[in-house]
């Protein structure tokens, strides 16, 4: 008889301890899987920012490149939020194209451009950024050798986007030797005309301009 209700006391604790344990794993397995859900969904969210601000460095130095070898190519693009523009390399060389580039890393899809503004200076040279100019208005002047260029990388529902600057420090030399006329400018380097030949003497060595004496 002890050894009977001996044995049912301790089957009665082994069923116990394991709805006890299985109760616990009930409640620990869901919270684990969030757990690891999140982490994977941060490592992601990670790896892709990463991707993005890399496509977005590369608009940065393909513009500053482009910028370098030929500044009208990005000076006289349209200056608008509406027009959108991505870098595009053709052996080896940087140019500009209209529209938006999509750009696969990692079997995610990334959208990228830029827009372009003229950059205004207040009467201290610094670049005003309100959002009332560009245009350059109220005294403001308009900086020829500057751009601003804003770059937009999005992805999905996310997106991110940064300011920067292009300057013109590396202008091309225009030569000019030859004054045989004058006509109307602007002209284009090279050109053998000049604006008005009023008080100068054209006639001496080639390639000189002499002011006649009144």
């Amino acid at each position: 008889m002890f050894n009977y209700f001996r044995k049912t006391n301790l089957s009665g604790a082994l069923l116990l301890e394991l709805l006890v344990v299985v109760g616990v794993f009930a409640v620990l397995v869901p919270i684990v899987a969030q757990v690891i859900m999140v982490s994977l969904n941060v490592n992601k969210v990670a790896i892709e920012n990463a991707a993005a601000l890399n496509l977005m460095d590369e608009v940065i130095s393909a513009t500053e490149n482009v910028a370098f070898s030929s500044w009208n190519d990005i000076y006289n693009l349209t200056k608008n939020t509406n027009a959108h523009y991505y870098p595009s390399m053709s052996l080896g060389v940087w140019s500009v194209a209209s529209g938006e580039e999509t750009v696969n890393v990692g079997g995610q899809d990334y959208v990228r451009y830029f827009t372009v503004s003229n950059v205004c200076r207040d009467a201290s040279n610094n670049i005003i950024n309100d959002s009332n100019v560009p245009p350059c208005v109220g005294g403001l002047g308009d900086d020829p050798s500057v751009q601003r260029i804003i770059i937009i990388v999005a992805w999905n529902d996310r997106s991110i986007s940064k300011n920067t600057y292009v300057m013109r420090w590396h202008n091309q030399a225009c030569y000019q030797t030859d004054w045989t006329g004058t006509g109307a400018g602007p002209l284009t380097c090279p050109s053998t005309l000049y604006d008005s030949a009023t008080s100068m003497d054209t006639s001496g060595t080639q390639g000189s301009l002499k002011l006649q004496a009144n």
